[in-house]
């Protein structure tokens, strides 16, 4: 019987062969499509740093005005400079990065290549080490080098290969925005697919540069990302250090459970000083999510 409806269905296409062509095209592209979605989905869906998920964790304080505030709201995604800068000094994780995107210009010292932009990262020491970054030559600066704002960088392998043909480029320089920094490290190939440590540009590519949040702050390089301010800022302030803008990811690395309750006590006793000192005026409000509960974070922000 089977072999009677397969040869009524071999006929019944050679009858109409542009139909039968469609169809089996329809049917590919289908599936296709069925397979792409299915692998984005993984990709995007999956752990970006599986190795210490669970020891990463992103740092969110309450510091908005509290008109339109409703119980239970979630803080803003992004942390003010000065509770950034306050967190980083206070030094109560195992590592602690503070960060933000920019966009800098590039000024080769190399004949036949012509200035450039490219994206930036400013942030401090612990990132490196944080977040498992390979290095194919030096090292990462040290606090030390946040601490005296030293102009110092650590740059991709492509911008090293650009600039320098690959080679050992420690110890030389990079002219960045006019300004000179010396090279103390170079990336080896570094992809992190979500990009999770940045959410104003999760799915982005890696930055080329990075230097000290200090420096980056001395020198007025330009902040790349989102930024949220409570009221009226005047052009140009929003980066500065008392400004209510919210533009500045903070992150911290903790070894076990309990010194990720601890770590979030002591968010909460911040919070209360800083409400406290009249700066943050909401109901005690802080948020402290690994990796993959911030992928999965509420969908408002």
């Amino acid at each position: 019987m089977f072999g009677y409806y397969f040869n009524l269905a071999v006929r019944s296409f050679r009858r109409n062969k542009v139909l039968t062509a469609l169809m089996v095209l329809a049917i590919a592209l289908g599936i296709g499509a069925s397979m792409t979605t299915l692998t984005v989905f993984h990709v995007l869906s999956g752990d970006p740093i599986p190795q210490k998920s669970d020891r990463l964790f992103y740092v969110q304080v309450d510091a908005q005005p509290k008109s339109g505030y409703q119980p239970g709201d979630e803080p803003d995604y992004q942390s003010t400079r000065f509770d950034a800068e306050a967190l980083l000094r206070g030094k109560r994780a195992m590592r602690q990065a503070m960060m933000s995107g920019g966009s800098v210009a590039i000024e080769p010292q190399r004949s036949g290549l012509s200035p450039f932009k490219l994206n930036a990262r400013f942030t401090s020491a612990d990132f490196f080490a944080m977040f498992d970054v390979p290095l194919l030559y030096g090292q990462a600066w040290s606090s030390t080098s946040d601490e005296r704002h030293e102009r110092v960088a650590v740059i991709s392998k492509s911008l090293n290969e650009k600039l320098f043909d690959g080679g050992n480029s420690v110890g030389r320089d990079v002219r960045v925005d006019k300004n000179t920094f010396r090279i103390v490290g170079v990336l080896d190939t570094w992809k992190i697919n979500p990009r999770f440590y940045d959410i104003t540009d999760t799915y982005g590519s890696n930055e080329q540069l990075y230097v000290p949040f200090s420096t980056a702050m001395d020198l007025k390089l330009s902040h790349y990302g989102g930024t949220n301010c409570s009221g009226k800022v005047e052009a140009g302030y929003t980066t500065a250090l008392n400004a209510p803008c919210n533009w500045v990811q903070y992150w911290v690395e903790l070894e076990s459970a309990k010194q990720a309750s601890d770590y979030k006590a002591y968010l909460e006793n911040y919070s209360d000083q800083q409400r406290a000192a009249g700066r943050f005026t909401r109901p005690n409000n802080v948020r402290l999510r690994n990796v993959m509960q911030w992928l999965r974070r509420p969908p408002d922000f």
